[in-house]
C-alpha cells in the first residue's frame, strides 16, 4: 500500500449498545451466574454482616409474652319489665358489637386496668420508671458543665394518659367472625402480667357495663322524678281551670241537658210539621173561599162547604121541599094556602142554608188563622230551642278540651309515675351484657421476637440487597471489560485479547516477553494479534501498522512491542516510538541513552544508520532526543517521507503512536498506517470516553483495523463470559501468571 492517508469509509457510531439478536434479548442465566461469581465475596461479607447484626439485635430483643381471654357479649339480652326502654340499649344489631368491641378499648376500660395493676408504678407501661442508659448522661453536655435544670414535677393525668396509650399498644382486640366471641390478647415483658392484664380488661369490661347501665337507671329516675313535679302542676292547673269554667257557665251535667233538648226539639218539630200541614190545607181552603162572594153564595159550590154534614141536610131538606112546591105548583096557583106554605118552607130553609154557609166559611177563616198563629209560634219555639242547644254545644266543646287536657295530663303523670316504680324496683337487677369464657392463662414462650424468622429474613435481605447492590453496579459500570463490550460499545472488531500480569518480575520484562516461551498463553495470544493485523492488509506488499489508546497506561508500547516481535518471526521488522512525548521503547529495549532517534531524524540532526538499533529478532528506533514541539515533526513532511524510505527496506514497521486523548498527534501519525490497532485496558476507561476518542480517529481518517482488549484477569474471567469465549474459539486459552 501506498503512503496516501487511508480515509475512513463512515463516521463512527454513537457509543449507545448495538441492539442484540431476538434470540439474544431472553434472560442469561449464565450472566446472572457470573455477575453474582464476581461480587461473591462482597455478597457473602455483607449477607454475614447483615446477619450477625440480627442474631446481636435479637438477643438484645426483650422477649414479649401474649395471654389471651375469652369473652362473650350477649347480643340479646333478657328485659326486665320494659326498663330497656329508658336506657336506649340496642342489642340487636351488629352495630351494637362494634360499639362493645371499641368500648374494650375505651380509655375508661383501661384506666380501671391501670388502677387495679398498678400499672403506673410499672417501668414497662411508666417510661419515666425506666433507667435511662449510662452513656445517656455523657452524651448531654449540659451536665458536663453544670447547666441541665432540674425536672419540673409532671402532671399526673399526663402520667396517666402515656400509661394508657402504653397499655392499649399492647393490648388488641379480635372478634370472632359470625360470633358474639371476642378475643382479647395482652402483650408484656413478663408472662404472669401479660394474664393479669388480659383477665383484668375482660372484667374491667363488665364491671364497666355495669356501673354504666346503673348509672343510666338512677339519671332516668332523677330525670322522671324532675318531670313528675312538672307534671304534677300541669295537671293541677288543668283541673283547676276545668273546675273554674264548669262553675262560671252553671255546668252540671252537660250530657243530660243536651238529650231532653234533643227530645224537646224533635218533638217541637214534628209539632212545627203537623201544623204547617194544617196551615197549607187551611190556607188553601181560604184561599178558594177568598176568590168567592159569599153573600152571593158563591161558596156554597166549595168542598168544604159541600162536605160539611149540616149543609148536606140542609140542601137533602131543600131539595124535597123544593119538589113539594114543583109538585104543588101543578095542582095549585101560586096563592094556594098549601103552595105559600111550601114556598115559605123553601124560603126559611134556603135562609137557613145561606146561614150556615156563612158560619161554615167565617170558621174556615178563623181556623186559617190559628193555623197561621201556631206555625209561628212553633217556628219561633223551634229556632230558639236549637240557639239555645248550639250555646250549649260551645260549651261543651270548651268543657270537652279541659277535660282532655286534665286527662291527657294525668295519663302522662301515671305512666312516669308507674316508670318511677318499675325502675326503682329494678335498680337492683342489673344484668351483664358479657361473661367471660376462658381466662387467660400464664404463656410458657414468648410471641415475639420470632428469633430464627427475623434472622432468616434478615440473612435473606441481606442477600437480595447485595445482589442487588451487585447488578447494579454492574449496571452502572459503563468501562470496557468484554470483548462483547469492544464490539457492542465501539463498534470494533476484537483483534486479540491479553491477560493482566501481577507478577513483577514478569511486569519488568513485558515489553519482550513475547519471547519467552514460558509465557506460551501471551505469546499465543500476541500471535492471534499478529494474524488479525495480517488479515487486515493482505493485499499490501509492505505493511506499516500503528497502536495506539485512549490515555497512557493502557498498555499500547507492550502491544507494539510484542507484535513487532511476533511479525520479526515472518519477516524483517521495524518498531518505531513515535510517542514523542512519553517515549519508552528505547528504555525498555536498553538502547543506550542519548542515542539518535526519529526525533533527530525528524530534526535531520541524524541519519537513519545511526537511528536504526538492530536487536535479535527487530531492529529499533527509539524516539531519540525529546524535541520541544512534537507535533510540528509529526506533521512534518520529513515522517512521510522517512517512512516511505524505510518501507523500501522493511516488511513490517510498526509505530507506537501516541495516545488519542488531550493531543492530537496520533492523528499526525495514523494518516501513514496501513492499518491502526486500538489497546484497551480493560474495566479502566468510560465506554464514552474510548468511544469519542475511536471516533475522532475515524473523523481525522484514521485506518483503525480493530482493538486489543488488554491486561483482562484470567483468574477472575470476565462477568459475562465473553472474553472466555473469545480464548475457547481461538483453542488457547489458559490461565498466565
Amino acid at each position: 500500500m501506498n503512503t496516501e492517508t487511508r480515509q475512513a469509509s463512515s463516521p463512527p457510531e454513537a457509543p449507545a449498545k448495538t441492539r442484540l439478536p431476538r434470540d439474544e434479548e431472553i434472560i442469561d442465566l449464565r450472566q446472572i451466574f457470573h455477575v453474582l461469581n464476581s461480587h461473591r465475596w462482597a455478597i457473602v461479607g455483607f449477607t454475614a454482616t447483615v446477619t450477625m447484626v440480627a442474631i446481636f439485635a435479637v438477643f438484645s430483643m426483650t422477649p414479649i409474652y401474649q395471654a389471651t381471654a375469652t369473652l362473650q357479649i350477649e347480643q340479646e339480652q333478657a328485659k326486665v319489665l320494659s326498663i330497656e326502654e329508658v336506657y336506649g340499649i340496642d342489642g340487636g344489631t351488629d352495630s351494637y358489637l362494634n360499639t362493645q368491641f371499641e368500648v374494650l378499648k375505651s380509655r375508661g376500660v383501661l384506666e380501671k386496668v391501670v388502677n387495679k395493676l398498678d400499672l403506673l408504678n410499672n417501668p414497662e407501661f411508666n417510661g419515666r420508671l425506666k433507667e435511662p442508659p449510662r452513656y445517656a448522661g455523657m452524651l448531654d453536655w449540659r451536665s458536663w458543665f453544670g447547666l441541665k435544670e432540674p425536672k419540673a414535677p409532671e402532671d399526673p393525668g399526663m402520667i396517666m394518659r402515656d400509661t394508657i396509650n402504653a397499655l392499649s399498644a399492647s393490648v388488641s382486640i379480635e372478634p370472632v367472625r359470625k360470633t358474639q366471641i371476642v378475643k382479647i390478647h395482652a402483650q408484656s415483658e413478663t408472662p404472669q402480667l401479660a394474664a393479669k392484664i388480659a383477665n383484668a380488661i375482660a372484667n374491667a369490661y363488665i364491671e364497666s357495663y355495669m356501673e354504666a347501665k346503673l348509672a343510666l337507671t338512677l339519671n332516668a329516675t332523677d330525670w322522671m322524678q324532675g318531670r313528675m313535679g312538672e307534671l304534677s302542676e300541669k295537671l293541677r292547673v288543668a283541673e283547676q281551670e276545668l273546675q273554674d269554667y264548669r262553675e262560671q257557665e252553671n255546668l252540671i251535667e252537660l250530657e243530660g241537658v243536651l238529650n231532653a233538648s234533643s227530645d224537646e226539639l224533635k218533638a217541637l218539630t214534628n209539632a212545627l210539621v203537623e201544623v204547617r200541614r194544617k196551615l197549607a190545607i187551611s190556607e188553601n181552603i181560604y184561599r178558594q173561599i177568598s176568590t168567592g162572594d159569599t153573600r152571593k153564595g158563591d161558596n156554597a159550590s166549595l168542598q168544604a162547604v159541600l162536605r160539611h154534614p149540616l149543609i148536606q141536610n140542609l140542601k137533602q131538606e131543600k131539595s124535597k121541599v123544593q119538589r113539594q112546591v114543583t109538585d104543588l105548583s101543578r095542582r095549585y096557583g101560586p096563592k094556594h094556602p098549601d103552595m105559600i106554605s111550601a114556598r115559605s118552607e123553601l124560603k126559611s130553609i134556603q135562609d137557613n142554608l145561606n146561614l150556615q154557609i156563612r158560619t161554615i166559611v167565617e170558621g174556615v177563616e178563623r181556623e186559617y188563622e190559628i193555623d197561621k198563629a201556631n206555625e209561628r209560634s212553633l217556628t219561633a219555639a223551634v229556632e230558639a230551642l236549637k240557639k239555645r242547644i248550639q250555646a250549649t254545644n260551645r260549651k261543651e266543646f270548651r268543657l270537652r278540651a279541659l277535660e282532655r287536657e286534665v286527662q291527657t295530663n294525668k295519663d302522662l303523670y301515671d305512666a312516669f309515675f308507674k316508670r318511677i316504680q318499675e325502675t326503682s324496683a329494678t335498680s337492683d337487677l342489673q344484668t351483664a351484657n358479657a361473661r367471660i369464657v376462658d381466662q387467660a392463662f400464664v404463656p410458657n414462650s414468648p410471641i415475639k421476637p420470632k428469633k430464627k424468622l427475623i434472622v432468616a429474613v434478615a440473612a435473606l435481605m441481606g442477600l437480595l440487597i447485595s445482589c442487588g447492590i451487585a447488578f447494579l453496579l454492574e449496571m452502572l459500570n459503563n468501562t470496557i471489560r468484554t470483548t462483547q463490550d469492544v464490539e457492542d460499545k465501539l463498534n470494533l472488531p476484537v483483534m486479540g485479547v491479553l491477560p493482566k500480569l501481577t507478577d513483577k518480575a514478569l511486569l519488568d520484562r513485558v515489553f519482550n516477553l513475547f519471547t519467552d516461551k514460558k509465557q506460551a498463553s501471551f505469546g499465543e495470544a500476541v500471535r492471534t494479534i499478529r494474524t488479525s493485523v495480517n488479515l487486515t492488509a493482505m493485499d499490501e506488499k509492505h505493511r506499516l501498522f500503528g497502536v495506539t489508546s485512549t490515555v497512557p497506561g493502557e498498555g499500547k508500547s507492550t502491544v507494539a512491542s510484542n507484535l513487532a516481535l511476533a511479525l520479526g518471526q515472518l519477516g524483517k521488522t521495524l518498531l518505531i516510538d513515535c510517542d514523542l512525548r512519553r517515549p519508552v521503547v528505547g528504555k525498555n529495549f536498553h538502547v543506550k541513552g542519548g542515542s539518535a532517534g526519529l526525533a533527530n531524524l525528524m530534526a535531520n540532526t541524524a541519519k537513519v544508520s545511526d537511528a536504526v538499533h538492530k536487536l535479535e529478532g527487530i531492529d529499533v528506533i527509539p524516539c531519540g532526543m525529546v524535541p520541544p514541539n512534537p507535533q510540528e515533526l509529526l506533521a512534518s513532511d520529513r515522517l512521510a517521507s522517512l517512512l516511505t524510505k524505510l518501507r523500501e527496506h522493511y516488511d513490517y514497521i510498526v509505530l507506537d503512536c501516541p495516545p488519542v486523548q488531550n493531543v492530537s498527534d496520533v492523528l499526525m501519525v495514523s494518516r501513514h498506517c496501513d492499518g491502526l490497532v486500538y489497546v484497551v485496558e480493560a474495566g479502566r476507561m468510560q465506554a464514552n470516553a474510548v468511544n469519542a476518542a475511536v471516533g475522532r480517529l475515524l473523523q481525522a481518517g484514521a485506518p483503525v483495523t480493530g482493538a486489543v482488549l488488554n491486561k483482562i484477569n484470567p483468574k477472575a474471567k470476565d462477568p459475562y463470559g465473553y472474553n472466555q469465549r473469545y480464548y475457547d474459539t481461538n483453542g488457547y486459552y489458559s490461565g498466565a501468571s
